[in-house]
């Protein structure tokens, strides 16, 4: 569903990759520009196991809430239709429900990441105030950790792990407010795959298997032009 969902969003970008460079030319001025955002994000259920002592085990089911998240850019555009910018987000996930069969071994708890990327861009011409965009990125994931908080009370678990590589796919619209401002907003679906998370405690035992990492979400922001 997901998957088509975002097929249908990107297919009137990229047919409008047709359009000839020149014309884009004609409204895409050179310079940096930096962009601040919100974000609305959602992902999946994911079927992990949690080793060591205090572990749920195997079998589980981790459903999670919506997520929100926040982050900016800076991106230099080229004066042709492209552009590149260094993004860095940060987002959060409720965990809602860790089951283990129909028993939720969980009150509380969140999944986040911490992530830099490299994205490249391709605006293309604009339609009035209007200019839509589409592009790519991959990044560094700094940090992804999951929290978790007991129904049976005790110490809170945490499990984390570092330096993964995410890719993203972004397609959305500038709308500009004047030459310099401009609001945006976007589609993005950011793949990290399955991830093993370390007790961050130094305790043996981790979240493994089929622990997914990828979200969708929707954000809106403002961009500056320089």
């Amino acid at each position: 569903m997901i998957q088509r969902a975002f097929s249908r969003f990107f297919a009137p970008l990229l047919c409008a990759s047709l359009i000839p460079a020149a014309a884009v030319a004609k409204t895409d001025s050179k310079g940096f520009y930096i962009t601040i955002y919100g974000q609305h994000s959602q992902i999946g259920s994911s079927n992990p196991n949690e080793s060591g002592a205090l572990g749920g085990g195997s079998g589980l089911r981790a459903e999670f809430g919506s997520g929100t998240g926040f982050g900016g850019d800076i991106g230099y555009r080229y004066g042709n239709g492209w552009a590149t910018e260094v993004e860095w987000n940060y987002r959060r996930h409720s965990l809602d429900r860790l089951l283990q069969g129909s028993t939720n071994l969980a009150r509380d708890g969140d999944f986040a990441s911490n992530i830099l990327l490299i994205n490249g861009l391709r605006r293309f011409a604009a339609r009035g105030a209007w200019t839509p965009y589409a592009g790519a990125g991959i990044g560094w994931v700094q940090e992804i950790d999951i929290d978790i908080s007991p129904s049976s009370g005790g110490a809170e678990r945490g499990y984390s792990a570092g330096s993964k590589i995410a890719l993203q796919l972004i397609g959305g619209v500038e709308y500009a407010l004047t030459p310099q401002w401009r609001l945006t907003a976007d589609a993005r679906w950011l793949r990290v795959g399955s991830v093993r998370l370390n007790n961050e405690m130094g305790n043996p035992g981790g979240i493994a298997g089929p622990l997914k990492y990828n979200p969708v979400s929707v954000q809106v922001g403002i961009r500056r032009s320089f």
